[in-house]
């Protein structure tokens, strides 16, 4: 057997929750999509995009042309938060210096938040929901 025959038991040791590492089944082009930036320039085989939209990507997301063509997923969201920029890993056969300076590129609506997640509240008395208050749980 050489070895095989030990590669399917990936739950073990998980109280049998999870089902280990399953390649993802393949998603389809979202019904939505809108602008989330520009494309600036490759670097690394990998497209650097200045985010256009006012909303900040998941990482991860899929990023696409305008006719829901999949180029690649987000992989680093960088520099300031009035004019980050995001770099996309490719998929296979997608060259990204085959694009030109200011190509506009996508993403599925679902995969975007709010940029108030990412700054300091402004609400002062109300920080991190699950406080460190008195009176939590001494058996009152």
């Amino acid at each position: 057997d050489g070895g095989k025959g030990k590669g399917k038991g990936k739950a073990k040791g998980k109280d049998g929750k999870g089902k280990g590492k399953r390649a993802p089944e393949p998603e389809g082009p979202p019904d939505e999509i809108e602008e989330i930036g520009e494309f600036l320039h490759s670097c690394e085989d990998e497209m650097i995009f200045k985010c256009t939209n006012t909303r900040v990507p998941h990482f991860n997301a899929r990023i696409f042309l305008e006719n829901k063509e999949e180029l690649g997923k987000i992989d680093e969201i960088f520099g300031p938060i009035n004019a980050f920029c995001c770099s996309v890993k490719p998929n296979e056969g997608i060259k990204p210096d085959s694009f030109k300076k200011g190509k506009k590129l996508y993403i599925d609506t679902q995969k975007l938040l709010p940029m108030v997640r990412f700054l300091p509240s402004s609400s002062g008395g109300k920080s991190g929901g699950k406080g460190k208050g008195k009176d939590k749980g001494k058996g009152k």
